[in-house]
């Protein structure tokens, strides 16, 4: 029996890391965010089973009564309300109970929340599937953690609401400056020897020299060429200002697979390179726009295909399917070239591109994509066979259910 008081402070006592990882831990790093949401949820059941120890002394149990060391379930509450994140409760078949002063606050009830707003039920419920959900509350933006235990067969879900509307304003701005001096930076690359050329013919055309003509044709045609890359650099800015919202259903993940990979085969790029395709066993099935993922999909793999060109020896692709968690993987990995130390932070912006003839749009689109279904598209570390890896990771990936 001591030994499990010893337990239960022990949890309780856990309740003070809470407010120092939640306090420092960025709002997009899941990571600390579930931890943070683990402890609080031990705390307070660790709470609950002091509470029924206390009670217990009324009926003559030989339990020895608190000291005054043990004031971890007074202080948990305390400790709760200084932490600046809402943190909320959710129990099986009850509802939504604010935690901390934050969530009291931000919902305007003393405990139990009886009109949760429709929104934040639902990002729960996606995120026991393994979602990472930004919603919007009140009139401002929250990214949402999720961690749930059970207790005897009842279910509690600890949720965190971080307010990131200041943190999504300063990234849309510095995005958006990033994207108006590549943008101007592309448009007066082009321009500038454009007007120099159209001179040019104009020169060659009213001068006398017999010549003249024909130098003013080569003029011409290198002035077309140029337009023509202007129009590719504003067709892929298009495509990536217009990136529609995605429509999804579920979408059995051998069959997305293996039209993906069908059609990459059939194209230029993929001539003389070796695809090979590792897939979990099991049927498998995810909700995604089937559309758009394959364009994504697509996209990464011509890029690996590209980057094998200058080999000397076999080019390999390698695209590896399986389950991460409560997440779906696509590993996309080459033996090409690599990318070098000094690209690797920049791979996946808009319009930057490591080959000659490269417009910079495949990664960041594919990107764009993945992120529209709550997942990422990362680069890895490359290992001693694959010189460039590449990792869809998108929530949700299930067993299909027997026919």
């Amino acid at each position: 029996m001591v030994f499990r008081r010893v337990i239960i402070r022990l949890l309780c006592v856990s309740g003070v890391a809470v407010t120092a990882i939640l306090a420092f831990a960025s709002a997009h790093d899941h990571m600390w965010a579930n931890l943070a949401l683990c402890l609080i949820g031990l705390a307070v059941s660790a709470s609950v089973l002091l509470v029924g120890e206390k009670d217990g002394l009324k009926g003559g149990n030989a339990v020895e009564p608190l000291t005054r060391s043990e004031t971890p379930l007074q202080t948990l509450p305390a400790l709760l309300d200084q932490v600046p994140v809402p943190l909320l409760k959710s129990v099986e078949g009850e509802g939504f109970y604010a935690l901390n002063l934050a969530a009291r606050r931000l919902f305007r009830v003393d405990a139990f929340i009886s009109d949760p707003p429709p929104a934040m039920v639902a990002a729960v419920m996606r995120a026991e599937r393994g979602a990472r959900a930004s919603i919007r509350l009140f009139d401002s933006v929250y990214a949402l953690g999720v961690s749930e235990l059970s207790f005897e067969e009842r279910k509690e879900r600890f949720i965190s609401l971080t307010d990131i509307q200041a943190e999504m304003r300063i990234a849309e701005a510095t995005a958006l400056g990033d994207t108006l001096r590549v943008i101007s930076h592309e448009i007066m690359n082009s321009l500038t020897p454009v007007a120099s050329l159209a001179e040019t013919a104009q020169h060659y055309l009213e001068g006398d020299a017999p010549d003249g003509v024909q130098y003013a044709r080569e003029a011409l045609a290198v002035l077309e060429r140029r337009a023509r890359g202007l129009k590719r650099f504003v067709e892929g800015y298009r495509s990536l200002a217009r990136l529609p919202q995605p429509e999804l259903r579920r979408v059995d993940i051998k069959s997305f697979v293996t039209d993906v990979v069908r059609v990459f085969q059939q194209s230029a790029v993929a001539e003389g390179v070796t695809l090979a395709l590792e897939m979990e066993a099991g049927a498998l099935w995810l909700e995604m726009d089937e559309a758009l993922m394959a364009q994504a999909l697509i996209n990464v793999l011509t890029n690996a295909a590209e980057a094998t060109r200058d080999n000397t020896g076999p080019r390999h692709v390698n695209l590896t399917v399986q389950r991460l968690d409560k997440d779906m993987g696509m590993e996309i990995a080459d033996n090409g070239a690599g990318i070098e130390f000094t690209m690797r932070d920049r791979i996946f912006h808009g319009f930057i591109t490591t080959k000659a003839e490269g417009a910079g749009i495949g990664l960041s689109l594919a990107r764009q994509i993945a992120l529209a279904h709550g997942g990422d598209l990362r680069l890895l570390d490359q290992t001693e066979s694959w010189s460039s890896v590449f990792l869809f990771r998108l929530p949700g990936g299930k067993d299909m259910p027997e026919s």
